[in-house]
């Protein structure tokens, strides 16, 4: 760990550029100069950053004359003159221009930092010869052993109460999943154990141990230091997970630096906080006020403490990570639009969220804990099967008992990590307000619809009424001759038969039809039924039948489902050129329930079965309103008959296919309710 210290008094951005040009490094900020002495007193600073612009270099000359060589980097606010850089103390390695802090700052930083530390290595080989020289014994010795050597006395003091130590130790597991409450009761603990001027807990927090407690230490600096997991002291610690005091001999550059980072962090002995073999924390403690030595029973005893420290850490930790996790669950679950219910194993009710409880009237309070079979029919049914059997529904809809509220629900399975039932719940919604605006869409498109058709009707009505007032014009001035009049004649003939046509469609398919339902033979039906075709429909287009050998027979009203079968022929031609050829033919199925199918069949490149909603839904093209009608106004005749209209497509063959129950024999005496045949 490297403590940088910055001078400066300005409120301006350096402060914030220059931490975070040197992220990798502790950047202890300092307002005035008495500052600086009272932190160079108590820590050794690896490097000075000093904000010439705010503190004049003449005002410190001779705290800077004390410093070793390169330890000041100065942040100006123009670039240096050679006169002006000649008279600068030794202590002062470089200057960067206030402009361009986060460009040449970290570098000119890293290499001070660099070659401080070559010449802590230099230091380090001298004295390493020297002792060398002097005592053969000492060549292979390593740090940990110059650390603990003659720092313990294995004797204990038998100064502090082992009743007092349990006392906050028992306070310390008690501390409610608090983490500063656990703290203070672990440092009241080491206090009856040791009386110590200065301690730190430091909690690893990804790549950087912070300080989260501590007692004796400045606030402001303890807030600012930052030991990284790769520094000499973690390293040490995380590597042998013992005890560490700070050296008195050093053999090697890494003594060197734990030394520099123990006095930083102004401690005499360092404690890992082992959890599960990883080092998450480190306990710092300076030496006593007394003096004394550390006793062995002292150091044990608060080693434990560490461990088990860690092991309420990281209980706490997971605490809060549950603990956030449900509240953020539980604002979920409450914020929801719908409802949500969840059952246990032992059919127990666990969640019941409030738009569960505005859509039910159900109380939450009065819900949670109690029997599935609390709850309205048929919820506790569904919990239940999906829960036993892994049955789930989606989008199912039904209605509850008795307050007749209608709801879509989806249910869910729970498992456990074993991927066992544990229990099921259903999120649910109510449809009313979606089926009255359904309901309400589909008036408005009704209404759309009506208003488009009575345009429509004027429009078709007039055209014919134009030819008709035209004719009675000049039938009135009786100044006529025989080619135009008989050319009117003709006009007002066609116009008349396509009013009565259109009104007869518009009658048929918006009137409820009285059916005058009788036992008739198909092939006599098929017959007729051809016979008006052929008579009605273009000499260009060819209509044939094939009859079946059997009489069969269905419960008919001849005269409309003729002209069911009629307006299915001109809706083909209409959308087919001249010279097409119109089969019908007749199939008998004999299971259950036994039908009768009428199949219309013509050759065409274009499927009407990808078409088949679009044919079947009124007035789809408002425009070409009289041949829009034919296929509705035959679907309707045909339901209105207990049977169905379906159309299907293959291999270039289009198909209209009428489907009418047969009856069972000739006499059977038959009636017509609501759609469906009876006897």
């Amino acid at each position: 760990m490297k403590l940088l210290a910055l001078l400066s008094n300005r409120d301006d951005s350096i402060i914030p550029d220059v931490k975070s040009a040197l992220k990798r490094y502790t950047v202890y900020p300092l307002k005035t100069f008495e500052e600086l002495e009272d932190l160079y007193s108590n820590i050794p600073l690896n490097l000075l950053l000093i904000d010439t612009t705010s503190h004049k270099l003449s005002s410190m000359s001779d705290f800077l004359n004390k410093l070793d060589d390169d330890r000041v980097v100065l942040i100006t606010p123009d670039k240096l003159d050679k006169y002006t850089k000649d008279s600068l103390p030794r202590s002062i390695y470089d200057f960067v221009d206030a402009g361009a802090i986060k460009a040449e700052l970290p570098a000119i930083v890293e290499r001070a930092l660099e070659k401080q530390q070559f010449e802590n290595e230099l230091r380090l080989l001298r004295k390493s010869q020297e002792a060398i020289s002097q005592s053969q014994t000492r060549v292979n010795r390593r740090p940990d052993t110059e650390i603990f050597s003659g720092r313990f006395n294995p004797d204990p003091s038998g100064r502090y109460i082992h009743e007092k130590v349990v006392v906050n130790f028992a306070k310390m597991l008690t501390a409610s999943f608090d983490m500063q409450k656990l703290f203070n009761h672990f440092i009241d603990s080491v206090m009856e154990i040791v009386r110590v001027s200065k301690m730190s807990i430091m909690l690893r927090d990804k790549d950087i141990f912070q300080v989260k407690n501590h007692y004796g230490l400045d606030p402001s600096l303890a807030d600012n230091i930052q030991l990284r997991k790769d520094t000499a002291l973690a390293g040490w610690l995380a590597k042998t997970g013992r005890i560490i005091n700070k050296p008195v001999n050093f053999p090697d550059s890494e003594s060197v630096t734990i030394k520099n980072e123990m006095e930083i962090l102004q401690c005499s002995v360092s404690f890992p906080m082992i959890h599960r073999g990883k080092l998450i924390g480190i306990f710092n403690v300076d030496n006593k006020i007394t003096e004394e030595p550390f006793y062995t029973e002292e150091i044990e005893i608060i080693y434990v403490l560490c461990n088990y420290l860690a092991a309420a850490v990281k209980d706490i930790d997971l605490y809060h990570s549950m603990w956030y996790q449900k509240e953020f669950t539980d604002n979920i679950i409450s914020s929801m639009n719908s409802g949500m219910i969840a059952i246990d194993r032992e059919e127990k009710i666990t969640i019941f969220n409030q738009q569960a409880s505005g859509i039910l009237k159900l109380s939450s309070s009065d819900v949670i804990g109690k029997d599935l079979r609390s709850l309205p029919s048929p919820l506790g049914d569904l919990l239940y099967e999906t829960m036993v059997t892994g049955k789930t529904y989606k989008r199912y809809e039904v209605t509850l008992n008795p307050a007749d509220i209608p709801i879509g629900i989806n249910s869910y399975r729970l498992h456990d990590e074993q991927q066992n039932p544990v229990g099921a719940g259903i999120v649910f919604s109510d449809l009313s307000d979606s089926r009255k605006l359904a309901e309400q869409r589909r008036t408005t498109e009704q209404l759309k619809t009506v208003n488009d058709l009575m345009a429509k009707i004027a429009h078709e009505v007039r055209n014919p009424l134009t030819s008709i007032q035209t004719y009675v014009q000049l039938l009135h001035e009786k100044q006529v001759n025989d080619e135009l009049q008989q050319f009117f004649i003709s006009t007002v003939s066609q116009s008349i038969n396509r009013l009565d046509s259109l009104i007869d469609k518009l009658i048929t398919f918006s009137c409820t039809q009285d059916y005058c339902l009788n036992c008739e033979d198909i092939n006599e039906l098929m017959s007729e039924a051809a016979d008006f075709i052929s008579k009605n429909i273009p000499a260009a287009h060819k209509f044939t039948k094939q009859p079946i050998d059997k009489p069969f027979y269905v419960n008919a009203d001849k005269r409309q489902l003729v002209k069911a079968i009629y307006y299915l022929v001109l809706s083909i031609i209409d959308k087919t050129p001249d010279g097409i050829s119109i089969k019908m033919n007749t199939i008998i199925y004999m299971e259950e329930p036994s039908t009768a199918e009428i199949l219309i069949t013509y050759d065409s490149e274009e499927s009407i079965e990808d078409r088949k909603l679009e044919l079947l839904k009124p007035f789809s093209d408002i425009k070409n309103l009289g041949s829009e009608l034919n296929v509705p106004i035959s679907n309707k005749i045909i339901e209105g008959h207990g049977g169905c209209l379906d159309i299907k497509s293959k291999e270039g063959i289009n198909t209209y296919i009428i489907k009418l129950p047969l009856l069972d024999r000739r006499g059977a005496t038959v009636s017509f309710k609501g759609g469906y045949v009876s006897e």
